[in-house]
């Protein structure tokens, strides 16, 4: 699963906005998404691929939500 897929995967299991810090830590327990250097996924990481995204994700600082679901 690619990271972008895991964020909205989970964004749409959880129902809500998270910050891109309890996005990238839930990720880290769940391990849905690991990186090839075994490696945790940081917060940055997570901002750099939502932002990549518009057309999947919604931002507002360090928040986040799926695109068409308001923040």
């Amino acid at each position: 699963m690619t990271l972008h897929a895991a964020i909205e995967k989970l964004l749409q299991q959880t129902g809500q906005q998270m910050t891109t810090q309890e996005i990238a830590d839930s990720l880290n327990r769940n391990k849905w998404y690991q990186k090839k250097d075994g490696s945790k996924i940081a917060y940055f990481q997570i901002h750099g691929r939502t932002k990549n995204y518009p057309q999947l994700f919604n931002r507002n600082g360090a928040t986040v939500s799926l695109a068409g679901h308001s923040i």
